[in-house]
This record gives structure tokens, C-alpha cells and sequence, in this order.
């Protein structure tokens, strides 16, 4: 008997710790809702940014006010994170903020509007902004010792008939991957600022570039086919084909950091795409509705920020920004940032309640 009752308290036991028999694997541990570092959002259309910190379903919000007129669009930061750099998609403007401070202490007029994406290289001494109104991709020489900042250069796509959108460097900074529109990807020397050559995608990739951990490759999504996935080889710009999702649209893409799992926004569908990058071909491992809000086409994902195991994507339309739990894959909640936009242009998000979100770690 006291056999049995030993016995049975071990295979108790045992069932606690590996579940019950024939049950399925336990899924991963979601990431913990207090989250580490800042998240930039840029609000558009009241030309303001929302610094969020702490817990992802409830974070600490700080406001930014930049000149009227500025249209933020794009934030991207310094490679130690001291300097945070916002596109004016309004004015044309480049501002410099120092992030711990946020406060802008450079602004550089690069054109009469449409300042995109302004993107530092992995050293941080040079910056490529995309001017999409002059259709030129304008250099500029970073000196953050001394908080100066200079055009060094430029490059002019005007002869293609295509405007720079958003820029990805090599690891060595000597090479740079711009996305045009209507189309293409354009390889730039970057020290010259000649182009080297051009790559035909299926349709428009906007921001949708995504460099691996090991900087050997850059997986790319463009519009065409309602997503379609390519793989760029760093070393030899050999550019793979990993085929189409079929969505009902595209726009953004972001992706995990071991590159597993991709993240695509849909804003025509009001949804995400979630897609598996496991193989030699990228599918569809699930769609997730970005609804709150009734109608048709009435919150509009857009830009996508990971960290971890949580992805934000912001609702151009609504004002919201989304909260996804990617292990889970479920919404965790919506947070309201700005008011809703009465219209807005999907050409330059002009009216965009909300755009960027950027992540500073």
C-alpha cells in the first residue's frame, strides 16, 4: 500500500510537470508586458511624436511638438541611440533631436516637401534622406561629437522617372539599398553616390526591408501579388524570389529578429499578415483583423515596430496604434494616440493620423 501511494504521488507529479499524456507541447512564454526601451510614433497630420515606455498594454506616454506643418513621417535613430532623426513629410525638413532629451537641435531644409526616410549608416558618420518631392537621394555628413550636420551630396533619380523612398546600408556602409517608386530597388555606391544598379521587384516596396542579425541578407517585401517576398544576398546583390501571399493589398513589412516570422500591413483589408520566412518559401502563417473601428478601410495598418515577441502597428486612419502578442498571435489591446483622420493621401500619407513607429532600444 505504501508502495502504491508513493507511486502515485510520482506519476502526480510527472503529469504536472510534463502535462497530461498524449497532450500537446506547451506554447513558448509570451514576452512580459513591461517592455525595455522607447517606442517613436509619429503623428502625422498634428505634426507631434508619442514617446511610449513601459508596459506595452499600458505605457507611459510623452509628447513631442515639432513646428506646424513638419507632417513627421519616419524616425530613425543613431546607432548608440543618442539621436533620433524624423522625416518631414510636410516641410521637407530633416530634424535632429537628442533622444534622451527630445529636443530638436539641428533642422535641415532638404526640399520643398516629402523628406521620407532619413537613414544613418552602421558607423553613423552619413546619412541617406529619401526627398521624394526632388526625386533625390541626398547625402549628409553626421559629425554628433560636435552635433553638426552637413549635405555631402546627392543623387538624382529624376532620369529614371522614380523617387527614393526608404534606404537599407551593407554592413560596411560602402553600399546602400534604396527602394523606388513606382518600383524597383536601386544599389548606391555610397561614397561616389553613383548608381550601380537597379533591380525590378514586383511593384512597390516602400519601407519593407528588413536586414538579418548577420547582415548577409536583407529580406524584402513589395506590393506586388499582395506581398511578395524576395531575399537579397549582401555579398553578391543577388536578389531570390520567395514568392507572393496574395493579400488583398500591401504596404509595410517588418520582421522578427532570427528572421522566422515576417509581419506585413494590409490597410485596404484592415489586417496583418503574419508570414513564415522558415523555408525556401514564405507563406501565410496567419491573418489578424485591425478592426476597432466600423466601416470599411476605417483604421488602415500601416508601419510595423518589433521588439521581441510584441509588434506595434500603427492605424493611419483611426488614431490607434495596435498591440500584437506575436507568440499568442492575438491582439493584446489598441492604444488611442491621436484623433481619427478625416482623409488622408496614400501617396504621402498627407492627414495620416498616425505613421512611423520606430523602436529605441
Amino acid at each position: 500500500m505504501r508502495f502504491r501511494m508513493v507511486w502515485a504521488a510520482v506519476l502526480s507529479l510527472a503529469v504536472l510537470a510534463c502535462g497530461s499524456p498524449g497532450s500537446a507541447p506547451q506554447q513558448a512564454a509570451s514576452p512580459s508586458p513591461a517592455e525595455k526601451g522607447e517606442l517613436w510614433t509619429a503623428l502625422q497630420a498634428t505634426s507631434k511624436m508619442k514617446v511610449l515606455s513601459g508596459r506595452r498594454d499600458q505605457p507611459t506616454q510623452a509628447t513631442i511638438d515639432l513646428p506646424a506643418g513638419t507632417g513627421p513621417h519616419i524616425t530613425t535613430f543613431s546607432p548608440d541611440g543618442r539621436y533620433a532623426y524624423v522625416g518631414g513629410m510636410g516641410n521637407g525638413d530633416l530634424d535632429v533631436l537628442r533622444a534622451d532629451a527630445r529636443q530638436v537641435v539641428a533642422t535641415l531644409h532638404l526640399g520643398p516637401a516629402g523628406t521620407h526616410q532619413v537613414k544613418p549608416s552602421p558607423d553613423g558618420s552619413v546619412l541617406l534622406a529619401a526627398q521624394v518631392a526632388t526625386q533625390t537621394l541626398v547625402k549628409l555628413a553626421a559629425d554628433v561629437a560636435h552635433e553638426r550636420w552637413s549635405v555631402a551630396g546627392s543623387l538624382s533619380f529624376a532620369q529614371l522617372g522614380r523617387a527614393p523612398v526608404c534606404t537599407i546600408f551593407r554592413d560596411d556602409g560602402r553600399r546602400a539599398y534604396v527602394s523606388l517608386n513606382p518600383s524597383g530597388l536601386a544599389i548606391v555606391d555610397v561614397a561616389a553616390m553613383q548608381l550601380v544598379d537597379v533591380l525590378p521587384v514586383a511593384g512597390f516596396i516602400a519601407c519593407g526591408m528588413v536586414k538579418a542579425a548577420d547582415g548577409r541578407s536583407v529580406t524584402i517585401a513589395s506590393s506586388g501579388g499582395g506581398g511578395h517576398v524576395y531575399r537579397l544576398d549582401t555579398a553578391t546583390d543577388r536578389l531570390d524570389d520567395l514568392g507572393a501571399l496574395g493579400a488583398p493589398d500591401w504596404h509595410s513589412f517588418n520582421m522578427t529578429a532570427d528572421g522566422k516570422l515576417g509581419v506585413g500591413s494590409v490597410p485596404g483589408g484592415d489586417e496583418v499578415v503574419l508570414v513564415d520566412l522558415t523555408g525556401g518559401q514564405a507563406r501565410t502563417a496567419a491573418v489578424l483583423a485591425l478592426h476597432p473601428t466600423p466601416g470599411v478601410a476605417t483604421d488602415q495598418p500601416d508601419a510595423i515596430g518589433i521588439r521581441g515577441g510584441t509588434a506595434w502597428v500603427s492605424l493611419r486612419k483611426s488614431g490607434k496604434l495596435a498591440v500584437i502578442d506575436l507568440v499568442k498571435r492575438a491582439v493584446v489591446t489598441y492604444l488611442d494616440l491621436a484623433p481619427p483622420a478625416d482623409s488622408i493621401n496614400p501617396a504621402n500619407c498627407a492627414g495620416c493620423a498616425l505613421h512611423g513607429v520606430t523602436v529605441r532600444s
